[in-house]
């Protein structure tokens, strides 16, 4: 208790403080105030918001009339301010002050119970939250409704405080922004449900006394909503209350029509859940099917956003009760399905959209994907949903239709169209699904020929109609369906695409049709010499190259093995070298080379690297010529990627058989084609890193050739030939790395060590290059005070290889003196703002400690875990401090919840000594983090945190506590 000489002087400073921000509010709203000014007002007010003095002062300003602070900011920021203190700062108040705080915050509540609305509602959510914080406050919720409903003349002026206090209770419940337990919230949770009826019941007396106030009436919408998503009614209740019919009432009356649908699609949420879903769903199906005539005059209106919500909720309804209805009421879910059918036709993409789910959901059952019906009842569904989503087609494809203005779209509205034409192209497959894909190719080609005639009259102006419907019959394949394969149909459909007239965006569309039905097309190879020509025709047309090399691609991937005949082997090949004159992008280059890798794989053993040979010879010609001639880093990765494309795509079935070890002896023991091309591309790769060596861009592609290689022979036949690579390789690279430290050779070491591992010979050729590499790493990132953020690439790539080692062979590093560097190193990169440079580090760190705590049931040896334990013994502290700093705001605060399995690995390390480095660290941060630091340790070393259980709890607690912290410490600008 404060002397009274100490209760003057908090008088004072608090007189002095509420001054202060009353002038700053002032500077904020005098309209010849200098910007500067201004900004520092505001920097001002953000700072106060954390200091000890808040508290009193907000609750002073509370008190104070409008009058007397101008237009009501102060308010506004004196309510926002005690909220936030509770969030965060909860710990600064001694605990018999509790009581005494939430009795002044339900008083100023009261008095701005009339408003303004943020004021009240800030005031409430400060009310909900310490309800959440105050343990001995158990009967929260009935003690509210006593307190603001008696004496009963005076109910009504407080009743919309109550609803505002009732609608928040259940989402701060939900809010993981307070630090507090989980154990604590579960309780809450549990208060909020026992007070459920008595909720349930005041809220059906404020519906049937209040009608003719829209304003309250909202309210109490609202309210039940919230209590709705929080699980917290009991159904009898519910159904026995007005509050479902007061919904439906809503939807006649313009003011309540959003919380009303608001309201209904939280009902619908709830009653999936309920014990009594079969009965809530009776109550609530009837009126919402009633509700179609309602969007039809919407629609008919051209009110969108009437239409868009009567559209949620006929989705939510659907997504949330078709097990019920599938199964118990099929009836009601055809009409309902009836309703969605016009809302995915409605003309506007946003609200068709919101069906497409539900789409997918019906779809999924029917077809099997589902467990709702048995295999009689799907067949049955099947035929009662037919044609709905016959109908469905037909309106799909209206949908994917260019309206006539697309000419003149910005690119942004052109790439949010087709994003929006694939989402559509989804629910065409799941419409294949129920139908069948050639019921389908049926239908819309049956539009398409509909269509013709008028197309062929005027194809710029007719082209349109007949874009969308190939781009349907695009979605339409399966691989599942025997009857696809033989349908006619496609054959007539394949046939047609050819003969149309080039006009708009049809020719791209037609051209990816034929690509993505390769696999039919492996089954009818008579067709693939006309489909071939077809598509190689419109690498010719920029507009149209990019679709061609990816039909290319697929064709070739798909009919691969139709095509490996020699004689069309090399007519490929000279549809490629013909394509080197065409003006293609880089992109569509790589994709014409894995087309043809795709083809050579299929040939025989003996004419696979020859035909390599043929495909990178012009490559190596050009890289011969711009190394000579001075060509530019640009056009030398261009090169590069195709290569990698061939190197990395070519992947022969089988080692040669005996009988072609026979007629070609060279074959015995060979290696992988692609080891073979790399070591006959060895010399010009060395030569590209001489030239090129500090161009980063260049180095990436060109080790992506080593990297293709090592992942193409991985698997398969020729398992392992890159092996006989890596001790000429590694070297190299290692070399590299030490004239250009370029993160990529990390990579390909990395990528050599995962691959070959488990070589006994490769180990010191291993160990020599982990060494060498980090040397390089430690200069370069201790070269300069920003050398760490300065090469966020090879921070990476470098504790990747860390993870890599200690995952793989830990003695690599756990027995070396690298390890204490690469610590240190870890600790000063933590602070790393680089994503997944940062992600590396932290990655190194648990993978540590992982290791530490596994010991002797993980694979490292006595040494290397004496090695580990000495190293956190003598530096725990210094990785204690970096995690509090980079927790604390060094780092963005969506990396904290990387960081939280770190701290509890080193918490799990030893109980005492972590507790001592982490209270150190605590005391090392600035004096305003100390009581949160404090909190956060209380927290992570409770009985609940330590706790070892499957269900994650612990780990929640840790990632719970280690937000709030970071919250509180940014919001204090601790850093």
């Amino acid at each position: 208790t404060l002397s009274p000489q100490s209760n003057a002087a908090a008088h004072r400073l608090d007189s002095l403080s509420m001054e202060s921000v009353l002038e700053a509010f002032r500077v904020q709203q005098d309209p010849q105030a200098r910007p500067e000014h201004i900004r520092d007002a505001n920097l001002w007010l953000e700072r106060f918001q954390s200091t000890t003095e808040a508290w009193t002062v907000a609750d002073g300003l509370l008190s104070l009339p409008a009058e007397q602070v101008g237009n009501g900011s102060a308010h506004v920021f004196a309510a926002q301010t005690l909220r936030a203190k509770i969030q965060y700062d909860w710990a600064e108040l001694p605990p018999q002050s509790h009581a005494a705080l939430r009795d002044s915050l339900l008083a100023h509540a009261v008095r701005y119970s009339a408003g303004p609305q943020v004021v009240l509602t800030q005031l409430c959510l400060a009310v909900a939250t310490l309800a959440l914080h105050m343990e001995a406050w158990g009967q929260a919720v009935p003690e509210l409704i006593g307190r603001f409903t008696s004496p009963p003349a005076e109910a009504l002026a407080k009743l919309p405080c109550l609803l505002e206090l009732l609608t928040v209770m259940p989402e701060e419940a939900e809010n993981f922004k307070v630090a507090v337990m989980p154990r604590r919230r579960d309780e809450f949770r549990g208060l909020l449900r026992g007070a459920g009826p008595q909720v349930v019941a005041l809220l059906g007396q404020v519906q049937e006394q209040c009608r003719g106030s829209s304003p309250l009436v909202q309210a109490c919408l609202r309210c039940t909503a919230s209590w709705l998503k929080a699980k917290s009614v009991p159904a009898d209740c519910l159904m026995a209350s007005p509050l479902v019919g007061l919904a439906f009432a809503a939807l006649d009356d313009q003011t309540l029509f959003d919380e009303g649908v608001e309201m209904l699609v939280e009902l619908v949420h709830f009653s999936k859940e309920a014990d009594s879903h079969a009965q809530l769903v009776a109550g609530i199906m009837p009126p919402v099917l009633a509700l179609g005539r309602r969007y039809d005059a919407a629609v008919q209106a051209g009110d969108e956003e009437v239409a868009r919500a009567l559209v949620r909720l006929f989705t939510e309804t659907g997504e949330q009760c078709l097990h019920l209805l599938l199964t118990q009421q099929p009836e009601w879910l055809v009409s309902l399905a009836a309703c969605l059918l016009r809302g995915a036709a409605h003309p506007d993409a946003d609200v068709a959209e919101i069906t497409f789910n539900f789409w997918y959901m019906l779809a999924e059952e029917l077809n099997g994907g589902g467990r709702s019906l048995n295999d009689a009842q799907r067949v049955d569904a099947r035929g009662l949903f037919a044609d709905c989503f016959r109908q469905l087609l037909q309106a799909l494809r209206s949908l994917v239709e260019f309206p006539s203005e697309s000419d003149s779209w910005p690119a942004d509205q052109a790439d949010d169209f087709r994003r929006f034409r694939y989402a559509v192209g989804d629910v065409l497959t799941d419409a294949c699904k129920v139908l069948s894909s050639t019921a389908c190719i049926e239908e819309v080609y049956g539009a398409l020929q509909q269509r013709l005639p008028a197309f062929g009259a005027d194809p710029a102006g007719q082209w349109r109609s007949i874009e969308a419907c190939v781009f349907c019959a695009r979605q339409m394949i399966t691989s599942n369906e025997p009857a696809f394969f033989t349908a006619p149909v496609v054959h007539q459909l394949l046939q047609l695409l050819p003969t149309l007239p080039a006009a708009g965006d049809l020719p791209n569309t037609a051209i990816r049709t034929v690509g993505t039905y390769a696999n039919w097309l492996s089954r009818h190879a008579e067709m693939l010499p006309q489909m071939l020509t077809y598509v190689t025709s419109g690498l010719q047309q920029q507009r149209n190259a990019a679709a061609a090399s990816q039909a290319m691609k697929h064709l070739c991937d798909a009919c691969a093995e139709h095509l490996a005949e020699e004689a069309t082997m090399a007519q490929l090949i000279q549809m490629y070298l013909g394509t080197l004159s065409f003006s293609l992008e880089p992109a569509d280059r790589v994709d014409l080379v894995a087309a043809l890798s795709f083809v050579v794989s299929q040939l025989p053993l003996p004419q696979v690297l020859p035909a390599m040979e043929a495909i990178a010879r012009p490559l190596l010609q050009r890289l011969q010529a711009a190394l000579e001639g001075g060509g530019g880093p640009g056009e030398v990765s261009v090169l590069l990627e195709q290569l990698c494309a061939l190197l990395g795509k070519v992947s022969p079935g089988a080692r040669p058989t005996a009988d072609e070890v026979a007629r070609v002896p060279a074959l015995q023991d060979a290696l992988h084609p692609s080891v073979h091309l790399l070591q006959q591309l060895w010399g010009v790769l060395e030569a590209i890193f001489e030239r090129h060596g500090g161009d980063s861009r260049v180095m990436e592609k060109l080790c992506r050739c080593y990297k293709h290689t090592s992942r193409n022979t991985a698997q398969g036949p020729f398992r392992g030939d890159f092996r006989s690579l890596v001790p000429r390789l590694l070297p190299q690279v290692t070399g590299w790395f030490e004239r250009q430290p370029h993160s990529c050779f990390l990579y390909v070491a990395n990528v050599c060590l995962r691959g070959y591992h488990d070589a006994p010979e490769l180990l010191p050729t291993f160990r020599e290059t982990f060494a060498r590499m980090s040397a390089v790493v430690f200069r370069l990132l201790s070269a300069a005070p920003t050398a760490i953020p300065d090469n966020p690439d090879v921070v990476d790539d470098f504790f990747e290889l860390c993870s890599t080692v200690l995952r793989l062979h830990p003695a690599l590093l756990a027995e070396s003196e690298l390890l204490l560097s690469s610590f240190q190193c870890g600790c000063a990169a933590l602070r790393i703002q680089h994503r997944e440079a940062n992600r590396a580090v932290v990655g190194f760190f648990e993978m540590l400690l992982v290791l530490r705590q596994a010991g002797a049931r993980g694979n490292l040896s006595p040494a290397a875990f004496n090695g580990i334990t000495t190293l956190l013994v003598a530096n725990g502290a210094q990785l204690a401090q970096e995690l509090l700093l980079a927790i604390a705001g060094l780092v963005p605060p969506a990396r904290v919840r990387f960081l939280s399995p770190v701290l509890k690995g080193l918490v799990l390390v030893d109980y005492a000594a972590s507790r001592s480095w982490l209270e150190a660290a605590v005391q090392a941060l600035p004096p305003g983090g100390h009581m949160d630091g404090a909190t956060l340790l209380q927290a992570i070393y409770s009985a609940e945190a330590l706790a070892r259980d499957d269900r994650g709890a612990g780990d929640r607690v840790f990632g719970q506590a280690a937000e709030a912290f970071s919250n509180a410490c940014r919001r204090r600008r601790l850093l």
